[in-house]
């Protein structure tokens, strides 16, 4: 049993008084500041206890932050499981329904912002493009078809 004045349950209530965080994260800060193990469980179990510890809430800060920085939904997913986090795609979706954005959205989003201000396009800065969009785990075809549909617009107010 952890007693409420141990090192790492205090470290832990202070790290977390700022910002949300996974279990696996505050167990990796605890190791990195040489906490032993059954102190670490201990404390982790205690702030699970009071509720402190909110997962739930990390996660979707977590996706929303990757959705408002252009990655798709399957990009979001395998950065959180490396962070052992599950996430269901239900709940990206629902993520991405709140805030009315969808993968093709986003790649419009992208597009636009990297060709603000040009109006003729080479094969290598098409690539480029598409070289970003597919960085941030959008798919090649939906990438390249809205890729093409911008440059024709583009191309066409131009004359």
């Amino acid at each position: 049993m952890i007693t409420p004045s141990s090192k790492a349950y205090t470290y832990l209530v202070k790290i977390i008084s700022s910002r949300d965080y996974s279990e696996h994260k505050l167990r990796e800060k605890l190791r990195e500041k040489n906490h032993p193990a059954e102190e670490i469980d201990s404390a982790i179990n205690e702030i699970k206890a009071r509720g402190f510890l909110r997962e739930e809430v990390y996660a979707e800060a977590r996706v929303k932050g990757f959705m408002d920085r252009g990655y798709s939904p399957d990009y979001i997913r395998q950065r959180l499981a490396q962070e052992h986090l599950t996430v269901t795609d239900a709940e990206i979706e629902a993520v991405f329904t709140e805030y009315r954005l969808t993968p093709k959205d986003q790649i419009d989003r992208l597009i636009r912002k990297k060709i603000q201000g040009k109006t003729e396009f080479d094969y290598a800065g098409e690539n480029k493009i598409l070289r970003y969009l597919l960085s941030k785990g959008h798919d090649f075809g939906d990438a390249k078809k809205v890729l093409k549909s911008i440059i024709g617009e583009v191309a066409s107010q131009a004359e």
